[in-house]
């Protein structure tokens, strides 16, 4: 994983296809599951779009080069795949918050009586429903609560304000003339302060997928890692084996910072180009890190902190809400480091003055 991969770009979209789901066998399985599920949505949808294939094909290929430099060794490309595969932004996350505001169906004529009374004020006053009515606003209120009390480091959403999940209390009551608030821009604002709460959630996550999180973030899954890259082939001819020719034609024509740009140092684990111009040799892509178990557990670490589970409490009255926190404890001295202070004299407590000790 310490060089950019530098094979051929896919030309066809059934190639494209295909090294997607390749690129993406060299995730870790928690996250591969992810990303297969989502590459196989996106092209069973849009393969019959005869119009935008070629803007489908162009995203796709971005998306290549982002798994195959995440792959490669792009710490900050990895991360953010990862944010994307658990929920934390992008498509997914959309669908977890759309899961966590969607109302429980009543399930016996009580729970129905209560759903028709409670929507019986709001039925009266504004006359239409909306798709705030869809939402259970108590529950995304009670999340987004915990959500702020977790105090959430380096997520990547700002910060939820207190005032955000009490909008009704931000409402004005009138107008900039000094006039009694319409109704229907009143509606509107709720609306708009409820969205804006909606985006900076962290939806929970299955309980299975939190717990295998859990898992490899304390140390205690198998299995975990992600399987290493196959050599690439070669071919035995020596032709094959030639030096590349010098495409001095780009250089006649082109400032020689765009024809370089692929193989700048930064731009290496995007392209895969090699830098012939360099007297030491193709030189190391900037930001290239090579994996370690230890580096991996910190990835899932920092993802398993942002995540949390919700199910309702047992007696039918609240939530039960657990984020995700590593309870990082000194590790214990071995036998050997105690033989260090074998026959260190033991330190007594100093005596305290009392109030009435006597100088």
């Amino acid at each position: 994983m310490s060089c950019p991969l530098r094979i051929p770009k896919p030309q066809m979209p059934l190639h494209l296809y295909r090294h997607l789901l390749r690129e993406s066998s060299y995730l870790p399985p928690l996250v591969r599951r992810s990303a297969d599920k989502l590459i196989k949505a996106r092209f069973r949808r849009d393969k019959g779009d005869a119009e935008r294939g070629p803007k489908h094909v162009r995203d796709g290929l971005h998306e290549l080069r982002v798994l195959r430099a995440a792959n490669s060794g792009d710490m900050a490309r990895m991360r953010r795949v990862m944010l994307r595969a658990f929920g934390r932004i992008g498509r997914r996350r959309r669908e977890l918050v759309s899961r966590l505001v969607q109302r429980d169906m009543p399930t016996n004529t009580k729970e129905l009586a209560e759903y028709v009374a409670e929507m019986a004020p709001h039925a009266e006053k504004y006359k239409t429903s909306d798709w705030l009515d869809d939402w259970d606003v108590e529950k995304l209120r009670t999340f987004a609560l915990s959500q702020i009390n977790a105090s959430l480091n380096n997520s990547p959403k700002m910060p939820i304000t207190i005032n955000q999940v009490t909008p009704e209390k931000k409402l004005p009551k009138e107008n900039a003339w000094g006039r009694p608030l319409p109704i229907k821009l009143a509606r509107t604002k709720l609306k708009n302060m409820w969205k804006s709460a909606a985006d900076k959630i962290m939806p929970p996550l299955p309980v299975e997928e939190w717990k295998a999180l859990q898992a490899i973030a304390e140390g205690t899954a198998q299995g975990w890692l992600p399987p290493p890259r196959r050599a690439l082939a070669k071919s035995m001819s020596e032709a094959s084996q030639a030096k590349r020719s010098w495409d001095w034609q780009s250089y006649a024509i082109k400032p020689v910072a765009i024809v370089d740009r692929p193989a700048n140092r930064r731009n290496k684990l995007l392209t895969g180009a090699v830098d012939d111009n360099t007297p030491t040799g193709d030189p190391r892509p900037i930001g290239c890190h090579n994996y370690t178990r230890r580096a991996w557990r910190r990835m899932f670490e920092y993802i398993w902190n942002l995540t949390a589970t919700m199910k309702k409490q047992p007696d039918g009255k609240g939530w039960d809400i657990r984020w995700g926190k590593l309870d990082h404890q000194p590790a214990s001295a071995t036998a050997g480091m105690m033989e260090f202070f074998k026959d260190f004299p033991y330190a007594e407590k100093p005596k305290t003055r009392g109030k009435n000790s006597t100088t």
